[in-house]
């Protein structure tokens, strides 16, 4: 297992797109069982931003789109629908079937902020101590966490000051 290393403005990480072995990360159930969700969602959910939503729902994908409900927060949002295993319903023949329209949360894998340790990233084939690419060349996945980050802050801000 490799793990994510920045130097000289490089990235020991090339994405393979389609020779990956998982173009799709599959059912996710967290990185650590230290890790948890305050509202106690599922890490499995691939929740949708409001773009998300939009982009899905007016090129013809509603039907991969699922109401979520957090009881914690009191909140509604939408999310990808899933298979009972935690697949995504868009994972059809071992392949992403709507990666151009593809949620923000997917083009920001393997990454994504935290606010400890900044940027982080998952396990992933694509990371490797063989190939450095330049980190401008994934400014994109960057990004994509960023919105995601984001929207994770604007759904507890707005929770908080709507009680």
């Amino acid at each position: 297992m490799c793990t994510l290393k920045i130097k000289d403005g490089k990235i020991n990480f090339r994405c393979k797109a389609e020779l990956c072995n998982h173009s799709c990360c599959g059912p996710f159930s967290g990185i650590t069982s230290e890790l948890s969700s305050i509202d106690k969602r599922p890490f499995d959910e691939i929740v949708l931003t409001e773009e998300d939503y939009t982009r899905l729902y007016e090129n013809g994908y509603s039907d991969l789109i699922e109401e979520g409900y957090s009881e914690e927060m009191d909140k509604h949002y939408y999310k990808m629908a899933l298979e009972p295993d935690g697949t995504c319903r868009a994972f059809v023949n071992g392949r992403c079937s709507i990666h151009s329209f593809s949620p923000t949360l997917c083009k920001a894998f393997p990454f994504y902020f935290d606010m400890f340790s900044g940027l982080c990233a998952i396990n992933c084939e694509g990371f490797s101590d063989s190939h450095w690419s330049s980190l401008d060349d994934y400014s994109s996945y960057f990004e994509n966490a960023r919105k995601m980050y984001e929207f994770w802050l604007k759904f507890y801000t707005k929770a908080e000051s709507e009680n």
